[in-house]
């Protein structure tokens, strides 16, 4: 067994790892580079392997740096299946249509071609196939996998694959433990030759769900004491969604008065109904919940769907909470209220996702004082707040638990989506402290199993 790793490769986006064994040619992921300058040429560039020779295709979930490059594999010829979970292939939709219009918009602007357009995002939803968690799926030959729920973000999955008498697992994206409405990461079933695990926080230790939801609240009640404006930029899939669920529980608790809180991002308005589609992948508590309560309403939440709605949260005196898209600061909604808002004092910036390098998120949770927004230099003068724990991400210490969670430890470990210098912090703790030989493949570099 062969694997080459085109993306993720000592960074964190633009997941895509080939399989090849004998006749059988799989690929995991297919995501857009994000980030950097340089992020667009390298999603436009060909792929390194003729999409044409690709027997099957599996995404472990919906996040673009997992999916987004995949309708341009269509394009350029893939005709194999495709694997995902139910609530995945319903999301893939939404977040493609979401990128072609961004990138036909870019494009536009720019006067350059997009990737791909929306009439290409339906040929690539049509070669989804839906799989539950825990049913094992033949692709061809002696290959195998089987789904396993990874808590990350809703109808995540890592992927544990047999083929040629080995075990490889691939973590996806790990998830945090005890967030709201997912269900728990589930331990390794198999005994692994080798597990290709993210590094995303490999060098990080989260805070406690306690201190997580704290913290959230204090930031809302420091804002509100300050009269000023609380913008959260938020991932539309997942992270929007938890802050809801949260916010929701305090506002209808009492924990917090309301205030005008508005949803102001488009994709993430349209995912709520996906999840309100498939109750089943809720946990426990969230479950008995939705029986008497729609955890994504409350007392003060506005949905602003249109353009004007969105513009006309500027007219509304403070306190008020905005939750916008992008999550890194790196489009949407959310710069035209950094632009309003940043340059206040009296203002609050909360930081609750991975930020990627050369994103506005990444400056300003670094401490930048000043900031590009369309040709704008702008004094950063708000508050700025990082909660680590809203994360999807599981930090060091869940990485290391859910690594060896099986019946044995792994021969072998491969860390990939993660920056060098957590990555090495977290392959210490593997050789160091369990014994584990592990390596960090650069792009195009191949690993025999």
């Amino acid at each position: 067994m062969k694997l080459t790793f085109y993306g993720a490769a000592r960074e964190v986006t633009g997941s895509c790892t080939l399989i090849e064994t004998g006749n059988v040619r799989v690929l995991v992921d297919c995501g857009f580079f994000q980030g950097a300058s340089l992020a667009h040429a390298r999603n436009a560039e060909p792929f390194a392997f003729d999409p044409k020779t690709l027997d099957a295709v599996i995404l472990t979930h919906a996040h673009i740096d997992h999916i987004g490059r995949f309708p341009m594999l269509v394009k350029q010829g893939f005709k194999g299946r495709t694997f995902v979970t139910h609530p995945t292939r319903q999301l893939c939709k939404l977040m493609w249509i979401d990128a072609a219009k961004v990138m036909k918009d870019d494009a536009k602007r720019e006067h350059g071609v997009p990737i791909y357009t929306l009439d290409e995002v339906f040929p690539a939803y049509q070669t989804l196939h839906g799989v539950e968690y825990g049913t094992p799926v033949h692709v061809k030959d002696d290959f195998r996998f089987t789904f396993r729920e990874a808590g990350h973000i809703f109808g995540s999955a890592f992927v544990e694959i047999e083929a040629e008498g080995k075990h490889v697992v691939f973590s996806g994206d790990i998830g945090n433990d005890n967030v709201p409405i997912l269900r728990s990461t589930e331990s390794i079933t198999v005994a692994p030759d080798l597990v290709v695990l993210e590094a995303t926080y490999g060098d990080r230790v989260h805070e406690g769900v306690e201190e997580r939801r704290e913290l959230l609240k204090q930031a809302v009640k420091d804002t509100v004491k300050r009269q000023g404006t609380l913008m959260v930029p938020a991932f539309s899939l997942e992270r929007t969604q938890e802050l809801l669920y949260e916010l929701n529980a305090m506002v209808e608790g009492g924990e917090l008065k309301p205030v005008p809180m508005y949803l102001d991002s488009p994709l993430a308005i349209k995912v709520l109904p996906i999840y309100h589609r498939f109750p089943e992948y809720y946990n426990r508590e969230a479950a008995e919940l939705a029986k008497h309560d729609d955890f994504f309403q409350f007392p003060g939440l506005h949905i602003t769907r249109t353009a004007g709605e969105s513009r006309a949260i500027k007219l509304v005196p403070a306190p008020k909470v905005i939750i916008a898209g992008s999550g890194m600061m790196h489009g949407g909604r959310i710069m035209r209220h950094l632009v309003d808002y940043i340059s206040h004092p009296e203002n609050t910036v909360l930081v609750v996702g991975y930020q990627a390098a050369g994103t506005i998120g990444r400056a300003v949770s670094e401490g930048a004082t000043r900031i590009h927004i369309e040709h704008q230099e702008l004094e950063v003068k708000a508050h700025v707040e990082i909660i680590g724990a809203y994360s999807a991400h599981a930090d060091q210490l869940k990485l290391l638990k859910w690594s060896i969670s099986g019946s044995s430890k792994p021969k072998r470990i491969i860390l990939n989506h993660g920056e060098v210098g957590g990555m090495e912090v977290l392959a210490g703790h593997f050789r160091d402290g369990k014994g584990i030989p592990v390596e960090m493949p650069e792009v195009g570099k191949t690993v025999e199993v």
